[in-house]
Formats: C-alpha cells, structure tokens, sequence
C-alpha cells in the first residue's frame, strides 16, 4: 500500500519507496529515512532542522520531538527487535501515570544497547504474556509495569501510579490489586518486594473524595 506523504517543508518521498512498515508516529530508522527521502533529502532536512535524530540510528519530524508517542516509538526503533517500553513510560502509556522525555525501555539478555540522554536501557526476560500493544507500540501488561515501578521505583511515584490504576479500574480495582500481588510474590529479584507490598496495602482503592465533585 502506497503513502503519499508529505514531509516537513515540503518535501515528497521516493514515490517507488512504501512507507517502512516499523514507521510509527513519525519515527523512522536511519536507514528507512534514507530510503523514503533519499540520502540527500535527508541530509537536507537535517540541516535544516526539519528532522531531528534524538538518539543513535533513528530520527523524526522535528515539529514532533516531544510528542511522547513519537519518542516512544523511537525509543523502540533505537531499542531493537523485541524491545518494549517499560517502567514508568510503560505505566504512562497505560494513562496511570506522568509523561516524562525520559523514555524507560527493556530490551532482551544477549543484546547490547547503551542508554542515551533521554533513552533510559533496561535488560531483562521478555515474557510476550507481559507484553501488550497500545497504539501500535510494544508495552509492558499495565500489571506487570505497576510491579516493576513498585519495587524499584520512586515510591512516591509508585504508589500516585498505583492509586490512579485503581481508580480507573473501578471493580476490578481489587482484583488488579491481587493480580499485583502475585507477581509481586512470585518476582525473581526480591529487592523491594517488602516495599511493595507495604505500597500495596496502603493504596486506595476508590478515587479519594476530593476527586469526587471536592471535599465537601
């Protein structure tokens, strides 16, 4: 299936070229630019800053470097194969949390992909069980996001994601909260499991009165 696609300032694709399939929210590879603009239209755009690169071997429209979408889907171009946002922009994809340029990913033992400004690496067992799909981008299961920012994270920053998951669960909050649990029993690495559970006990469950028409 043919795009026509305009780009910044005007400039057309190779119409022989399809837009690359692993193209998301304007975030391309290197190589993939190249082959949509041409290697002189993409050094053109470069210089002229209508495209940016934010990390190593990917790039995208400059009027869309800090869409989180967009840096997210970069972030997994830059990542890799069987990548997938993790950890806090995981828990944000998911509406449970706050949007930061810094962009957390997970990538598979045996690979090797430093962290950047802005691209924070984690390596780790990639269970596809974990994995969903929001807006065509690789997440991590909101259950299994919750946990890891529970026992490693900001606590502060965990419990506030935490709460807002179970407001937005409504009566299946509790079962979310059991389905945590588990993993958070069952985790491999013990360190902040004690935590975590504390966090756990302590979350609302419901959305707190002030949320509900204010305090009164």
């Amino acid at each position: 299936m043919r795009t026509n696609i305009i780009c910044p300032g005007g400039r057309t694709p190779n119409p022989a070229v399809e837009w690359p399939p692993s193209a998301r929210h304007g975030a391309m590879t290197w190589l993939d630019a190249e082959r949509l603009l041409g290697p002189a239209g993409l050094a053109a755009g470069l210089a002229d800053g209508e495209w940016v690169q934010p990390w190593h071997g990917v790039v995208v429209p400059a009027a869309r470097a800090h869409d989180p979408m967009t840096r997210a889907a970069a972030a997994l171009l830059r990542a890799g194969p069987h990548s997938v946002l993790s950890g806090p922009t995981a828990v944000a994809m998911h509406g449970c949390g706050p949007v930061d340029e810094v962009v957390d990913v997970t990538i598979p033992y045996g690979r090797e992909v430093r962290s950047q400004p802005d691209l924070t690496v984690h390596q780790a067992w990639i269970r596809e069980c974990d994995v969903v799909e929001l807006d065509g981008l690789r997440t991590q299961a909101l259950d299994f996001a919750i946990t890891e920012l529970l026992c490693t994270g900001d606590q502060r920053q965990a419990l506030d994601c935490l709460e807002q998951a179970l407001g937005r669960l409504g009566e299946q909050a509790e079962r979310f909260r059991a389905l945590v649990a588990e993993r958070v029993a069952r985790r491999r690495d013990r360190r902040g499991t004690r935590r975590a559970s504390a966090l756990l006990g302590l979350a609302w469950a419901k959305p707190r009165p002030e949320l509900i028409g204010g305090a009164r």
